[in-house]
């Protein structure tokens, strides 16, 4: 039944993009206006693998609520920032306990190693290792008696080549961080556990930031232009009910807010598009990867780097038309509300 009906959730959520956004002077169609994109953004945390588990609970208990659009307003009055703090303690004591393990674990044991990889990695991979990877690695060493081998495909120049490459020209961070350290070590056997796990692990962590980052710079924004909206609409029908100098007043607290409204929605504009930006990047960057994958001769497995070169690139091209969506809505709402200003300039004082 859950199932059932987050699926209704995802049908009704997914429809802003299509959507008029326009809004007015009328309470019911300015809150309605933004209503779908509220719960879209809401649908997004929900289902993001890189939101941390306790927001991706809390989202989903706002979708499926019966309280409709209520609950929706509770998630972003309170809970989204009650279950960033639980989410903030929990990954907290995740990186403290991976700290211990790494610290007493045997020299040369799969533990060492693995937690040693863990405390590199993104939120969500530690919570991971927490959860399982720690045990598997326990498994291993007690199969093998705490020496752990690491196997590697031997290391051609093009590999290193392309590694020097990816150091200097890679959009993501956390990737260039990650080369740059395998060629400064000087030692072969870094730059072959470059491919086999930090490339990866470093292309994670800049996904898993920059979804991390616009999910909450979404939701913010959304907190922000629904109160200025809930203002203005509140000094509009305070001046409609009254006259002389207290409707004078409800006007230029109804302009002052549409203004607000109009000034940080062009501004959330700016910053989407810049957000399109950094995700057209890394989706040419991995559809170079993979066209290098295809061609490359060396003994690195470059079947598995096509593979996520393939599905990143198909990733961060959701991300960039997202993107863009994000950056037309908030361009209408600045025009609207740029509209409600100027009409409430030219009504005058009564």
């Amino acid at each position: 039944m859950a199932a059932l009906a987050f699926g209704a959730v995802v049908a009704i959520s997914a429809t802003p993009a299509m959507a008029e956004t326009t809004i007015t002077n009328s309470s019911g169609t300015a809150l309605a206006a933004l209503a779908p994109w509220r719960r879209d953004a809401v649908r997004r945390t929900a289902t993001s693998a890189d939101a941390s588990a306790e927001l991706r609970a809390e989202a989903m208990h706002a979708l499926l609520s019966t309280r409709g659009d209520k609950a929706i307003d509770e998630y972003f009055a309170t809970g989204r920032n009650k279950a960033m703090a639980r989410a903030l303690e929990r990954e907290g004591n995740n990186l403290r306990y991976i700290q211990e393990i790494n610290r007493y674990a045997p020299t040369g044991s799969a533990v060492r190693f693995t937690s040693a990889n863990a405390l590199t990695g993104s939120a969500n991979a530690q919570d991971e290792y927490v959860q399982s990877g720690y045990q598997r690695a326990l498994d291993a060493d007690e199969a093998t008696n705490n020496q752990h081998q690491e196997h590697l495909a031997r290391l051609a120049r093009e590999d290193r080549d392309y590694v020097t490459y990816l150091a200097a020209n890679d959009p993501g961070v956390q990737v260039r961080a990650a080369a740059k350290r395998a060629l400064e070590s000087g030692d072969d056997v870094q730059v072959g556990l470059f491919f086999k796990y930090y490339w990866g692990m470093g292309a994670d962590l800049d996904r898993e930031t920059f979804r991390r980052r616009t999910l909450h710079q979404n939701e913010i924004w959304h907190s922000r232009i629904y109160a200025l909206t809930q203002a203005a609409l509140a000094a509009e029908k305070a001046e409609r009910e009254s006259s002389g100098e207290l409707a004078r007043k409800a006007r230029l607290d109804a302009i002052a807010n549409w203004d607000q409204i109009d000034e940080q929605s062009a501004q959330s504009s700016v910053d989407w598009n810049a957000e399109k930006g950094r995700a057209d990047a890394q989706a040419a960057m991995w559809a170079l990867i993979a066209q290098h994958a295809r061609a490359a001769q060396s003994e690195q497995d470059w079947a598995a780097i096509l593979e996520r070169a393939d599905s990143s690139n198909a990733s961060w091209a959701d991300e960039a038309a997202w993107a863009v969506a994000q950056a037309k809505f908030w361009q209408d709402t600045a025009a609207n509300a740029k509209k409600n200003a100027e009409d409430a300039r030219g009504r005058g004082d009564r």
